[in-house]
């Protein structure tokens, strides 16, 4: 697979340090003049670019799905002409430390940010807030080359002297304020930013065209590029002055993650060619649509957090579990996703913990919990069948060129990350994709017509019109199954009888519009009840209620034979399925009856060939469909996750969210799967699904 390598490059900001003890007291420095002893650094803050990268290739590559681990499928320069890198405020923390330029290093560069003992009365040593006058954008430069400088005062709990002192340095980008009430160690490295605030764009997080002040924190403290960068550490005293002043850089991430979506030029899809569809070789289909689904829009943590190491790909991570030597840090430690052997479980793997992971469980009083509609843009439920949801697809505006697909960047997402078991519909960040079905002149519909049952194609003014409707269920023939194509209902429930063409007793026609003509015997009627099809709830709901009528039966009477009716069995049914079952328009059904036949008897309906698709975004790839891996459904920050949707299988479901099939706890990891997508997602970090196929 090609790769898009990104270079880190550095925004340099000119900080002056003021040290005076009194401007704690008095609530911080927030004027122009000079207090105490003043010391300056430069600070690199070091993005990602728009541009070609230095970094080495991905630890552990995987050219035939998404992950695995930090560094994703390779790296993806920002979109071009937009605000991903800019730089409009930085809250700049120093913490006091023993530790050198020059001794820290990739091996013990997070050991101090994540001191596990009293690190809530480690206080903060200085803080700073630079607010631009104009933006700088750092995301563009060499190697990590300073341009722009701006001043500031931090204000120090004690007076700076000549001897040196060294701090560690960490940084919040774009906040938007001064974050000055954070004064503890415990309390910077868990800190998420308020409701009021939460936002990890501060400005038009949900435009794509328009997404400024992306919310970025310190991801790592020491450089990984050839010749090095300086770490996070910086060495003040009263010598720094501003024309002496002293250097370090920050290494920032973006909180926000984004998804691009790819399709075929004219959106035409490919049916695969094992495709058993009932609508193969009768038609053409078209990707016309899509919905971003399980968007979380709660709170998010300031800095990313992983979880220890788990052995396998299939375990679950347990509440509280203890790091041990060998595991990656809490705070800021990568993502780890390597196995011994391809394919094989065994292996070293952790998770990210977003917010509320440990609330994300698969119980009912979980799944049902109403706050997850709050929590979660277009939820996972019956609220998404509503047609102004689904975004028509993208064919303008912003968007670039890879591996000759154009990409269509349509939406920023926040972390959301899961346990190996609570990766389900509920949770899990998604699409539903809306495609369309053109019909041939060779697309035939089953029809029941006075006695028998034959196919049919389109009338002319539906084929000029485009508007038609069509209904699909399931059926066995006695041999095998089958999914067929129905012009009505009554179709569905007459398709039920596995009675053999050329009878002659008149038992289809007695069974859906009365006996007056038939001949058959009361052993011949429960002889074909008893090969009726129950493969739909409109075939078993039916062959029950018949059976119920001729249990006890040992003579055919005229009440009997009245009983024995579709017509009679409707009447049994509720007053809502009763409508939805005598409609003899079905142009006319509304979204509710809709979902009653999909929920009630198993029949999809569907109007001028539209249906609707689900796909998972997939981070880390098992490579096995029918199994659930660590992180392999989630949203990380600053990745990219690329959808390239290719083919399709066949018809999809007849709503975004179909009652009776679909459920916020259906796992992710099933055989639903019906779109291909590949999917690429630190830079931004690329992650690369398999082909979509819906």
């Amino acid at each position: 697979m090609k790769k898009n390598y990104l270079l880190s490059v550095a925004a340099a900001f000119l900080l002056a340090v003021t040290g005076c003890s009194d401007d704690i007291e008095n609530g911080g420095n927030s004027g122009g003049e000079d207090d105490g002893n003043n010391a300056y650094m430069t600070v690199h803050i070091s993005t990602v670019a728009d541009g070609v990268m230095t970094k080495v290739d991905p630890s552990s590559p995987n050219n035939d799905g998404s992950g695995w681990g930090e560094d994703g499928n390779g790296w993806l320069g920002e979109l071009p002409g937009k605000n991903e890198g800019m730089v409009y405020d930085i809250n700049i923390f120093l913490f006091s430390t023993n530790e050198t330029q020059s001794t820290l290093t990739s091996a013990n560069h997070l050991n101090f940010f994540n001191t596990l003992d009293n690190a809530e009365n480690i206080s903060v040593d200085g803080h700073g807030w630079l607010s631009l006058g104009t933006a700088v954008d750092a995301s563009t430069g060499g190697n990590e080359p300073n341009h722009g400088s701006r001043n500031v005062k931090i204000t120090m709990k004690e007076d700076l002297g000549e001897s040196e002192q060294n701090y560690q340095v960490f940084a919040i980008v774009n906040a938007g304020r001064s974050l000055d009430a954070i004064t503890s160690l415990s309390v910077l490295r868990d800190y998420m930013e308020e409701e009021a605030n939460k936002a990890v764009i501060k400005s038009n997080e949900t435009n794509v065209a328009t997404a400024d002040k992306f919310v970025m924190s310190t991801h790592k403290m020491v450089s990984n590029a050839n010749p090095v960068n300086l770490p996070s550490i910086v060495t003040l005293s009263a010598r720094n002055t501003e024309e002496n002043p002293a250097q370090t850089s920050v290494y920032v991430e973006r909180l926000a993650a984004r998804v691009d979506l790819a399709y075929p030029t004219d959106g035409k899809l490919t049916l695969t060619e094992t495709s058993t569809s009932p609508v193969r070789n009768q038609g053409d289909f078209y990707l016309t649509g899509y919905m971003l689904i399980n968007q979380w829009q709660g709170q998010t943590n300031m800095f990313k957090q992983v979880s220890p190491l788990v052995s396998e790909y299939t375990d679950e991570l347990a509440e509280n579990s203890s790091y041990n030597v060998g595991d990656p840090k809490k705070y800021l430690g990568d993502e780890v996703w390597k196995w011994n052997t391809v394919k094989n479980e065994e292996g070293t793997y952790n998770f990210v913990l977003s917010k509320d992971f440990w609330e994300k469980k698969t119980d009912q009083t979980a799944l049902t919990d109403t706050k997850w509609a709050t929590l979660y843009k277009n939820h996972f439920s019956t609220s998404l069948n509503n047609v102004d949801l689904v975004q028509d697809l993208p064919a303008s505006g912003v968007l670039y060129e890879e591996n000759s697909k154009t990409y269509y960047p349509i939406a920023y997402v926040r972390e959301n990350t899961l346990n190996t078991k609570a990766q389900v519909n509920g949770y899990t960040t998604g699409m539903i994709f809306r495609t369309q079905f053109t019909p041939s002149d060779g697309f035939v519909m089953n029809k029941y017509n006075n006695g028998s049952i034959i196919t049919e194609g389109l009338t002319d003014t539906e084929k000029n019109s485009k508007k038609f409707v069509f209904l699909t269920a399931e059926h066995y023939d006695g041999k095998e199954v089958h999914k067929l194509v129905y012009r009505d209902v009554k179709t569905v429930a007459a398709r039920a009888f596995n009675i053999p063409d050329g009878d002659t007793k008149g038992l289809l026609v007695g069974f859906m519009d009365g006996w007056s003509t038939s001949t058959a015997t009361l052993d011949e009627i429960k002889d074909a009840v008893s090969k009726m099809s129950e493969k739909n709830q409109l075939s078993k709901k039916f062959k029950d209620y018949l059976n119920g009528k001729l249990q006890d039966a040992t003579v055919l009477t005229d009440a009997l034979k009245s009983d024995l009716t579709y017509t009679k069995f409707i009447s049994t049914q509720s007053a809502a399925e009763q409508a939805v079952l005598n409609m003899t328009d079905l142009n006319n059904i509304i979204t509710d009856q809709i979902g009653l036949l999909a929920q009630s008897y198993g029949v999809s309906f569907f109007r001028d060939g539209q249906s609707y698709h689900k796909f998972w975004i997939r981070h880390d790839d098992n490579m096995d469909d029918y199994t659930m891996g660590v992180m392999e459904f989630a949203i990380v920050r600053n990745n990219v996750y690329q959808l390239y949707v290719s083919g399709i299988r066949g018809l999809g479901d007849p709503l975004p969210y179909t009652p009776g099939k679909d459920d916020p706890g259906t796992p992710d990891e099933n055989n639903e799967i019906t779109i291909n997508v590949t999917i690429y997602v630190k830079d931004w970090v690329k992650r690369t699904n398999k082909d979509i196929i819906i």
